[in-house]
């Protein structure tokens, strides 16, 4: 399940909630002040896979580097 960031539109508090990609954000609460209706912030997405897809490259090619 993916994180998403959103931003209370009455207090411009920012928080994290895990949703489900289709699930509607519309009547989630502000933890601070309990308004309705955030908004949902663009947020980058992180992985590690090219990490290791070179990581693995690189021992097959030099495996002396990890020994």
């Amino acid at each position: 399940m993916p994180i998403y960031e959103f931003e209370c539109a009455k207090c411009v508090h920012v928080y994290e909630r895990f949703m489900k990609i289709d699930e509607p954000y519309d009547d989630l609460e502000c933890p601070s002040c309990g308004a309705k209706k955030p908004k949902k912030l663009v947020t980058s997405f992180r992985t590690n896979a090219w990490s290791n897809f070179l990581d693995g490259m690189e021992r097959k090619i030099s495996p002396e580097k990890f020994k």
